[in-house]
């Protein structure tokens, strides 16, 4: 860990570990270090901890084999003195870095969420019907345990059935993710294709599936980045000597801007534009989709204020940079007598249709959308904030590099402050010294602060 500011307001209070026989143990005294991660693009959350063993042989005298319980709690103490206090609850699931000395041992204990190894020996090979959130709801529920409070999901269009071919629980949401398309989203429902041509396809698509330490979510990422529906939980400002004057638990430490622009990769991946070719082989339908980002903008929420897409970007744009295919079969796992496709083309009746099948409609935006959300990708470091939570998103201030005395009234970075998207965690806490920081790894698609113009040329 670099060598910065810390705010020495954190305290591991309790670590106690529980053997798959029973028995409870206090190791609080062992521990020397916590780490706690959480990751938007990922189903659980993660934490490692390391001990230093004088005496006890833990490994042996438990002894540690895998699938212990661990619970710690933690107290945070805020600039008004009060206290937040947190429970995180893992699985141990392996031994690492292990050194041994002279009467002591040092290693570390990789934990992760019940759920996740759980979920390694869930087979799901049942047909699975309904909409996208409340096949997530049931999956988690009834395959792996989950509490329903503990489970928030944002509504979803479009009811699916569809056999999972024994798929673990989190590998059916994650081919879920892209595909669903959210309540109230913008849609392009026409499904008019003409072969030989590209059928125009618009609108919003794609979810995000997580863990952070209240639950499971489902959420839109359409949803997440709207200001409206939410909004930022804190203002973090990095200071400088024009700039000062924010508490102690709201400085930002040091930042690093990971990524900005990186036109040729988006390009690669068709985010600003591209064909999709869609063949089904149960029937011999092939039609051809084009996307453009551009056409799309405004049915999309942003956290910045930009306008639209980048002229240049735009201009790119013009031509597909990205031309990509799909196997569709609506007949293999169909037992009906009729036609299972809902496509005219393939001689069904879309409007009669059941299940309808939209993917044809929301695969580009669903890639485009998830590759153009990375377009800013900021570290900040602050003091430990154990409130933070993935999915929230963050108000960050950067002074404005204009020299003193030719700088606007703004003190503020016009168009890399404002709002993003908390996209990944980690709490870094030095336990016997009762110092830690919080790492911060922020995301979103467009430049700008809230309520005020971009200067970002669109088109």
């Amino acid at each position: 860990m670099s060598e910065l500011s810390y705010a020495a307001d954190l305290q591991l209070e309790e670590c106690i570990i529980t053997s798959v026989d029973g028995d409870k143990q206090n190791i609080t005294d062992l521990v020397i270090r916590f780490d706690y991660f959480e990751n938007i693009s990922l189903p659980t959350f993660e934490a490692n901890l390391e001990l230093v063993d004088t005496g006890a042989n833990l490994i042996s005298s438990l002894p540690i084999q895998g699938y212990e319980d661990i619970k710690i709690t933690m107290t945070q103490i805020g600039d008004d003195d009060g206290k937040l206090k947190q429970v995180y609850n893992f699985k141990v699931f392996r031994i690492h870095s292990r050194f041994s000395g002279d009467r002591f041992q040092k290693y570390s204990l990789g934990l992760i969420s019940a759920e996740a190894l759980l979920n390694e020996s869930k087979r799901v090979g049942t047909i699975l019907t309904g909409k996208g959130d409340g096949i997530v709801r049931k999956l988690l529920t009834e395959e792996l345990g989950v509490a329903g409070d503990r489970i928030k999901t944002d509504p979803a269009m479009f009811k699916v059935r569809f056999f999972p071919g024994k798929k673990t629980p989190f590998s059916i949401i994650e081919s879920m993710r892209m595909k669903t398309v959210a309540e109230d989203s913008k849609v392009n429902k026409s499904g008019n294709s003409v072969t030989g041509e590209f059928a125009k396809s618009t609108g919003s698509a794609g979810y995000y599936f997580y863990q952070n330490v209240d639950g499971y979510y489902f959420n839109s990422i359409d949803k997440l980045n709207s200001i409206e529906k939410n909004p930022p939980v804190e203002i973090f400002t990095q200071e400088t000597d024009a700039v000062a004057g924010a508490s102690k638990q709201q400085k930002i430490l040091s930042i690093d801007f990971q990524q900005e622009i990186d036109i040729l990769t988006k390009l690669r991946m068709g985010t600003f534009s591209n064909v999709i070719c869609f063949y089904n082989y149960s029937t011999g339908a092939y039609e051809e989709y084009n996307y453009k980002l551009q056409d799309s903008f405004d049915d999309m929420e942003h956290l910045g204020s930009q306008s639209g897409l980048a002229k240049g970007q735009a201009d790119l744009a013009a031509t597909p940079s990205r031309i990509m295919s799909v196997l569709i079969d609506h007949e293999t796992w169909f037992d009906g007598v009729e036609v299972a496709s809902p496509e005219k083309p393939d001689g069904g009746k879309q409007n009669t249709a059941e299940f309808p099948d939209w993917q044809k409609n929301y695969i580009a935006q669903s890639i485009a959308r998830l590759e153009s959300q990375n377009n800013q990708q900021v570290l900040i470091t602050v003091p430990v904030r154990l409130d933070l939570r993935i999915g929230s998103t963050v108000e960050i201030r950067i002074p404005n590099q204009i020299p003193t005395q030719d700088r606007q009234p703004d003190l503020y970075d016009p168009e890399h402050s404002g709002v993003y998207l908390v996209a990944k965690l980690n709490h870094a806490c030095e336990t016997k010294a009762r110092r830690a920081n919080t790492y911060l790894t922020l995301v979103r698609d467009s430049y700008g602060r809230p309520n005020e113009e971009s200067n970002t040329t669109t088109k």
